[in-house]
């Protein structure tokens, strides 16, 4: 028989959520205290305005039972394996807002007529999916099948109701973005069919639930289209400002916010360059390769934009009263980047502009067109096609690494590919302005 505990008992906090304290591991920390502690780890997971409402209570019962893991650490397991079930609660119901009452199947091999169903919920989705399910399989084994196909948009996906067909639903229609978090949207299903089919009992800390309720709302909001100012898996376009870059020939390099121009430090022998650039002081954006900067090649992790120089001090000042440029937001997930290999060099990548605006010369080689959200993303992923082919894949989402294959071939060909993805893209030539010396893109054209 399970012990029966008295009300004091019940009330009484569990000394294993007393020693997750705001500074790591330590305390026990007083219960008043951590009582507050808990709470303001997931106080800040609000979803949008719009969010279907079967989604929102059950995320809001999930935030308010997690303050209850301080009488009960298991407590914090309970809410984190729901909150991974919630996860295809919310692309279920986005998915029943999302047809608006029908869905439509097109049979990929040609021999049946679309099919459009109506659906009011989501058991109307199943029902049309076995129904379709059915009727492939049908008729003697030699002869071929109808394949079913969701229509979305202008695209068809295999779709069979599964958490993965939602995912792949919610990633053709545009709900969902981000090539690393493509990744992690994986992590999360292993890990919510881990939890619907148990092997082992597991326990998980407050820490490592709060995060998974941040990773939820993230989800959650972007799915009704709401993407997290700094957030972690969708995060929102990210603010750019006017921005002094300065280097001389003894390889010193310096960033400030351009207003710096105005403080006459007397230092002699420097260039100056003005960009838009997201990182800055005060910025909560590191970029690792901030001090990498050119103005043909995508050689820093946030996109940046060349805007004057190189000159002198007194002559950037003059520009900037001049012209008063204003910074400006940029979004930098599922960028489209081209990148060039000749002679067996692989040359940074490029924005599809400028590399169209490249020289018959310069347009040697073979070129591959990429999706990623960073640079160096889209390098590790063609580098890898020769270090190591089988790993990587040459078209569609790669297995391997948060890049999305394009295409590849001639200049021509992978400018069309950038085309297909972003649509018209207008030539450009910008002045060539590059810092020296760049230890992780030393190579150039």
């Amino acid at each position: 028989m399970a012990e029966i505990r008295s009300l004091e008992e019940l009330q009484a906090p569990d000394d294993a959520a007393l020693i997750f304290t705001p500074h790591g591991l330590g305390g026990p920390m007083p219960a008043k205290v951590s009582a507050e502690f808990l709470q303001r780890l997931v106080a800040d997971c609000e979803l949008a305005s719009g969010v279907a409402e079967g989604t929102r209570r059950e995320f809001d019962r999930l935030q308010r039972l997690f303050a209850y893991g301080l009488l009960d650490y298991d407590v914090f397991t309970m809410v984190d394996d729901r909150a991974l079930l919630v996860m295809e609660q919310a692309l279920r119901e986005r998915f029943v807002q999302w047809c608006a009452g029908a869905v439509t199947f097109e049979d990929a091999n040609g021999l049946e007529s679309p099919r459009s169903e109506d659906v009011h919920n989501y058991d109307d989705v199943h029902i049309v999916v076995k129904k379709l399910g059915r009727r492939s399989r049908r008729g003697p084994r030699q002869q071929p099948s109808p394949r079913w196909q969701l229509k979305v948009g202008s695209t068809l996906i295999d779709f069979n109701g599964t958490l993965a067909g939602l995912r792949t639903w919610a990633r053709a229609a545009g709900l969902l973005r981000g090539q690393r978090t493509r990744g992690i949207e994986h992590a999360m299903s292993n890990l919510r069919n881990a939890v619907a089919h148990p092997t082992a009992y597991h326990r998980t800390t407050p820490v490592e639930t709060a995060r998974t309720l941040h990773d939820l709302a993230e989800l959650i909001n972007q799915l009704w289209g709401h993407p997290t100012p700094g957030g972690r898996l969708y995060p929102a376009p990210v603010e750019r400002d006017i921005v002094v870059m300065a280097w001389n020939d003894a390889g010193s390099v310096h960033m400030a916010q351009a207003d710096a121009l105005r403080d006459d430090t007397g230092a002699e022998g420097f260039l100056y360059v003005l960009i838009r650039s997201v990182s800055g002081l005060g910025s909560q954006y590191e970029d690792p390769h901030w001090a990498a900067f050119d103005s043909r090649f995508e050689t820093t992790q946030f996109p940046a934009e060349y805007l004057w120089g190189p000159g002198s001090r007194s002559e950037a000042l003059a520009w900037l009263d001049a012209e008063q440029p204003k910074g400006d937001t940029v979004d930098y997930l599922d960028r489209v980047f081209m990148l060039r290999e000749h002679d067996g060099q692989l040359y940074p990548p490029m924005h599809p502009e400028v590399a169209a605006g490249l020289t018959e010369e310069e347009q040697r080689g073979t070129w591959h067109t990429i999706r990623a959200d960073f640079p160096q993303h889209a390098f590790t992923h063609v580098r890898g096609l020769n270090d190591s082919p089988d790993a990587h894949s040459r078209t569609g989402d790669c297995r391997s690494c948060a890049a999305h294959h394009l295409g590849s071939g001639s200049h021509e060909q992978a400018l069309r590919a950038a085309e297909t993805a972003i649509g018209l893209v207008v030539p450009r030539r910008p002045t060539i302005v590059r810092i020296p010396d760049s230890l992780f893109w030393p190579h150039r054209f």
